[in-house]
């Protein structure tokens, strides 16, 4: 796991978790401009091996989505994997992963989990999701042209998050129980979009790095007739 410092000497990490399957425009937008906010000088990137919240299997092989991953991220040295919710057997719980993180860092190091609005107004319905803010913080990244995400959420979700937003540089000073909305502007694209275009056999050029789409259509993934 990599980490940066902040001035205040709290060891911080920035964490990105999802399937990736496959990875996009829209996620390397959200990495860069968070470490531009939140002034970090690191990102871990955590592939999602069976997710509770999807019910299924991702599409593409474990394999290939961090394949996909180290092109999409290639010359961008603040970046790493870790791949250990893919090495998890059953269903993959954010909770957990935090858990590990905690005991392997202490409770003094701050974590920060970068999540889009909409899963972000969705947060109560993830496994334990109370535990998550004695865990962790948040930095959301609010769907271009929407409303705060918590308008769509829960009176539940709503009265938990009472008096827990800061400013972005705020966080690094915070090991955990707050969240931030960022600025960032994320193109409008989704996994299940470039699915969809892949599976009536539209170009994705543009959607995804040139290397994703190359790779994608070297191993023919997301082909209805091929196992991926």
């Amino acid at each position: 796991m990599v980490k940066f410092e902040t001035d205040a000497g709290l060891k911080s990490f920035l964490l990105f978790g999802g399937t990736f399957d496959p990875v996009h425009n829209g996620h390397l937008a959200m990495a860069t401009e968070a470490l531009v906010e939140l002034a970090a000088s690191q990102l871990t990137i955590l592939p999602a091996g069976n997710p509770y919240q999807r019910g299924r299997l991702p599409l593409a092989s474990a394999m290939h989505r961090v394949e996909m991953l180290k092109m999409a991220f290639t010359g961008m040295a603040n970046v790493s994997i870790d791949t250990r919710e893919l090495e998890r057997d059953g269903p993959t719980f954010t909770v957990d992963t935090l858990r590990e993180l905690r005991q392997t860092h202490g409770d003094d190091a701050g974590l920060t989990w970068l999540i889009g609005g909409d899963a972000f107004a969705r947060l109560d319905s993830w496994h334990q999701w109370p535990s998550l803010f004695t865990l962790a913080n948040f930095a959301v990244v609010p769907r271009q042209g929407e409303p705060h995400p918590l308008i769509t959420a829960s009176a539940a979700l709503t009265a938990h998050l009472a008096d827990r937003q800061t400013e972005a540089l705020a966080l690094s000073q915070c090991a955990y129980g707050r969240y931030t909305l960022l600025a960032a502007i994320v193109p409008p694209v989704s996994s299940s979009y470039i699915r969809k275009q892949l599976k009536n056999h539209q170009s994705t050029r543009g959607l995804a790095p040139d290397g994703v789409c190359d790779y994608i259509e070297q191993h023919k993934l997301y082909d209805p007739q091929e196992n991926n």
